[in-house]
């Protein structure tokens, strides 16, 4: 048997299968009313969106319980396929038990992708010792998030700011708090203690003013002398805008950070503020007069205001070294 191709058609026509492998899309019908798409992706990635005819049932509001295995494989699926990432999109109050049973299968699982859960009210993390990386996003009602996982490095939750449980202490290298909603709850019974000591050793943190203020002052005010984040290389603000009282509720936390480098602070005006004005204490703000020493660059986005703008340079070029060279750049309006 000759084979007539040239070497870069067989290249090809190899790539091609490869991608056909790793890439496989396929639909599968729940009910009458729903079906779901899954994706396998290279890198043991794989995509569940879920997908509904009536819609009734898609905003219904249900509480979500997913336990991940810690238990070694006793043998690899047939498919030979290892799920390591898992994106869930549009689970509901129809699907979220049978997703459930689903991911105890998944042993291998150490990151975790949640969105667009309109009818999530309740949601309960619980793996001991596997799971790495947590996102949460796009679920509207959510209200109460119980987390078990003492190994957990990164986590990015984005919408309202629900109560946070934490069952065993972990310490966070990346979080990011999109919460500019502002909080879910309606009462004090969020636990800022545990919440405050996980994103104590993060290198990178996303965070708003509001959070800072309502959130993690209180919970540190007893060992204002003493609490740093000491690990903190990278911080990305988030405030609705950049008046006096603001900067300097920035600048209180910056000093809580001496090892910063950088500071990216976003203004949007549509973030919630605190509904009690909340006064940086001159006496803290004294005691906490530190320099930072390896703050190099500052970027600022979403500044209407020039004066607002150079009030901030101005305080921040107070609690950086003397010799230090700052850049700072902004975006255009």
């Amino acid at each position: 048997v000759f084979n007539n191709k040239s070497n870069h058609d067989q290249r090809r026509e190899s790539s091609f299968i490869k991608t056909q492998i790793l890439t496989y899309h396929k639909q599968l019908h729940v009910d009458k009313s729903a079906f779901v798409s899954t994706i396998l992706a290279p890198h043991n990635v794989m995509h569940m969106s879920f997908f509904f005819s009536g819609g009734s049932n898609k905003e219904e509001s249900f509480c979500w319980r997913l336990e991940i295995n810690d238990q070694i494989p006793r043998r690899v699926d047939s498919s030979g396929f290892l799920v390591k990432t898992l994106c869930l999109d549009s689970v509901n109050s129809l699907t979220h038990e049978v997703v459930s049973s689903m991911v105890l299968e998944f042993s291998l699982l150490d990151s975790l992708k949640i969105c667009g859960c309109k009818g999530l009210t309740s949601l309960t993390i619980d793996s001991p010792t596997k799971l790495l990386h947590l996102s949460i996003s796009g679920c509207p009602k959510l209200r109460y998030l119980e987390i078990r996982s003492f190994k957990l490095k990164t986590f990015h939750y984005q919408g309202s700011l629900p109560l946070i449980k934490i069952h065993e202490h972990f310490n966070l290298t990346k979080a990011i708090f999109d919460v500019t909603q502002g909080p879910s709850y309606y009462n004090n019974g969020l636990d800022i203690g545990p919440l405050s000591l996980i994103i104590k050793n993060s290198q990178y943190l996303t965070l708003c003013r509001w959070m800072f203020e309502e959130v993690i002052k209180p919970s540190i005010s007893s060992s204002w002398r003493s609490f740093q984040f000491y690990k903190l290389q990278e911080l990305r603000w988030i405030d609705n805008s950049m008046n006096q009282e603001n900067i300097n509720s920035m600048i209180s936390f910056l000093k809580l950070c001496p090892s910063i480098e950088r500071l990216f602070i976003d203004i949007d005006s549509n973030t919630y503020s605190s509904n009690e004005e909340v006064s940086v204490d001159a006496v803290h703000a004294c005691e906490h007069a530190r320099v930072l020493r390896d703050l190099k660059l500052v970027k600022l986005e979403g500044f209407e205001s020039e004066d607002n703008k150079n009030q901030l340079i101005l305080a921040l070029q107070q609690i950086v070294s003397n010799d230090q060279l700052l850049l700072v750049l902004s975006s255009i309006s």
